[in-house]
């Protein structure tokens, strides 16, 4: 009757299968809550992090987080939820997003971003799937704060930089695979030494 906790540390990642065979593949630094026992009665999961989901079509799947509850019925989705952030991606299927005594459905190939539990964008995405999946952090127009935040998670480094109030905003990506070349991702477009 416990409750099962999976944590990814920082440059793990982790796939794994639920009770009923939906699929849970955990980026780093991440961490799900779920009861196998009651998981027939109430497909519930808390997660921390990011997480990609392919769901198994049955009873409604939700993910709570502290930023919002994503609930499905079965789908593939992307749940990121970091440092007042909160992105979901749907790559199929419908997902209903709450947050702030808000609802937003979102279909297949949409995605939306709430910072400070404040809406900020919400919009279509071209992507099959999450690009971390495939070893790759993308941004689209990114606090510079943020991108060094998921430099810490997929590598086992602290950075330490002083960032103006301007706080740059960044877009493009960088791999899980190579430090130096990650790094030089970021820093040459942001003319950063």
């Amino acid at each position: 009757s416990l409750d099962t906790t999976i944590q990814t540390q920082i440059a793990e990642k982790q796939t794994l299968l639920l009770p009923d065979t939906s699929e849970v593949a955990m980026n780093a630094n991440s961490s799900i809550v779920f009861n196998k026992k009651n998981w027939d009665k109430k497909r519930e999961i808390t997660l921390e992090g990011e997480a990609y989901f392919k769901i198994t079509k049955g009873n409604t799947f939700n993910v709570n987080t502290p930023s919002g509850i994503v609930s499905v019925l079965g789908t593939q989705f992307n749940i990121f939820v970091r440092n007042n952030m909160f992105n979901v991606s749907c790559y199929e299927g419908l997902v209903s997003v709450t947050f702030n005594d808000t609802l937003i459905k979102l279909p297949a190939g949409s995605k939306l971003k709430i910072e400070n539990g404040v809406l900020v964008m919400h919009t279509s995405t071209n992507n099959t799937s999450p690009s971390w999946t495939i070893n790759e952090s993308s941004f689209d127009n990114e606090t510079l704060v943020s991108v060094l935040k998921e430099l810490e998670n997929q590598y086992p480094i602290t950075i330490t930089a002083q960032i103006s109030n301007a706080n740059p905003r960044f877009t493009g990506s960088f791999t899980h695979n190579n430090l130096n070349l990650a790094l030089k991702s970021i820093c040459d477009p942001l003319n950063l030494a």
